[in-house]
């Protein structure tokens, strides 16, 4: 018993006297919870969807790709009501963003110019120019000389028409019906917009589907950014142990070990421990970071964050262990930590959701522990039932097969 305590105490002061150790240990950490003091909410809610964004000047910069809604651009040189329930109608649908610029009265020829000066500099897909007599047009029974330029290549573009086509066809259905009475026309709009149908979005939940509102889904995200960070941190910091087995092999330490009263089992039981102890550290300093960094709400409560990633260090530092175990060279250990910890965030749709991803891309995220740590954020976030159980059978699981694997690599390294 003194001698495993003796080799847990030896092994913490070499880890402790590493720089590198210590980065993984305490920097990375308190850099993941920064991404969690994040706001990723796109500002103003779900009320901002069905409203248009007035643009002060007209070079004014659109990057606003926060969500798949086309981005539009109006020239509006009309400036009229009927000009302005063109475009209320086109944002009540949901389905676009609209920048509107009062604009000053133009041709075609250099609205033309403007548009295309508009999508080289901004993420727009449409720009839209309504001439200064558009009113005129329409209230003499004229076709619309609304004019709409394309500035992407974009599926969406002909919906965007078709609605526009359907909006410009009733005015000009209701501009006959009064006798293209201006005053008449606008009333009869007016009344007819008040008695639309009011849009009431019901989420269903079908199967293992989860309905996020936008807060949840920014939740999410802040979520996947910040376990991106503590990937590495887990993986690394494991590599630092697994450079002690590795050293200790190759100064015959781990001979002399055996030789001793200490047996196979006493060694293997020390690095896990050390591993123990390393995400215990590591989930310690992340409480505390959050609590003196984290101003805001990150959708689940402060003891199921740490639930959750502790048992995801876990999983990761005993990987890194057993792969240095396995290959017995520190710096290719850091080449498939790093390899893994690139591929495994990019499968578990850490930088983006996984909603519009392929069924095999969907299936294959299921395989990386970080999806796991989503999933189950988000299963609270909803109030899903069972959750904690369901992720402890999951890293069972991984622990088993991990442990497993290192078990084998370790009495085959011993043989040699």
């Amino acid at each position: 018993m003194n001698g495993f305590i003796t080799m847990i105490k030896m092994n913490l002061k070499l880890l402790l006297r590493n720089k590198g150790y210590l980065a993984f240990l305490i920097i990375l950490p308190f850099i993941s919870v920064i991404m969690l003091n994040t706001n990723m909410e796109a500002s103003g809610g779900d009320e901002e969807r069905y409203i248009m964004n007035e643009l002060e000047n007209e070079n004014q910069t659109i990057l606003n790709v926060v969500n798949t809604r086309l981005s539009v651009k109006v020239y509006d040189c009309s400036q009229s009501a009927l000009s302005e329930y063109v475009l209320e109608q086109l944002a009540q649908t949901g389905s676009y963003r609209i920048y509107r610029y009062k604009a000053e009265p133009m041709d075609l020829d250099q609205a033309r110019e403007k548009a295309l000066a508009s999508a080289n500099r901004n993420i727009i897909g449409v720009v839209i120019y309504i001439p200064e007599n558009f009113d005129a047009q329409l209230l003499e029974g004229k076709e619309s000389n609304l004019v709409v330029f394309e500035a992407a290549e974009d599926g969406r573009i002909n919906l965007l028409k078709s609605n526009l086509n359907s909006y410009l066809q009733s005015i000009e259905s209701y501009a006959a019906t009064v006798g293209y009475d201006k005053t008449e026309l606008i009333s009869l709009l007016n009344t007819s917009r008040e008695n639309e149908i009011t849009k009431d979005m019901v989420s269903i939940e079908v199967g293992d589907t989860l309905n996020l509102t936008k807060k949840q889904q920014a939740h999410s995200t802040s979520v996947g950014y910040s376990l991106a960070f503590l990937t590495i941190a887990f993986l690394f910091s494991g590599v630092f142990i697994a450079a002690t087995v590795v050293d200790e092999r190759e100064n015959r330490v781990f001979n002399r070990v055996l030789l001793s009263k200490a047996h196979l089992g006493n060694y293997g039981l020390v690095k896990l421990v050390m591993v123990l102890l390393t995400v215990l550290m590591q989930t310690g300093l992340i409480a505390i970071a959050i609590k003196l960094i984290v101003r805001v709400d990150f959708g689940i409560p402060f003891i199921s964050y740490l639930f959750l990633v502790f048992f995801l260090g876990l999983i990761f530092n005993l990987m890194s262990v057993i792969i240095g175990v396995l290959t017995n060279n520190v710096l290719t250990s850091n080449y498939i930590a790093f390899l893994i910890w690139c591929i495994s965030a990019l499968l578990a749709g850490l930088y983006f959701p996984l909603d519009g991803a392929s069924s095999w891309w969907a299936k294959v995220s299921m395989l990386m522990p970080q999806r796991w740590v989503v999933k189950s954020a988000e299963m609270i976030m909803v109030g899903k039932s069972g959750v904690y159980s369901m992720y402890l059978l999951v890293v069972l699981g991984y622990l088993v097969v991990i442990l497993s694997v290192g078990l084998m690599g370790m009495k085959i390294r011993r043989k040699d």
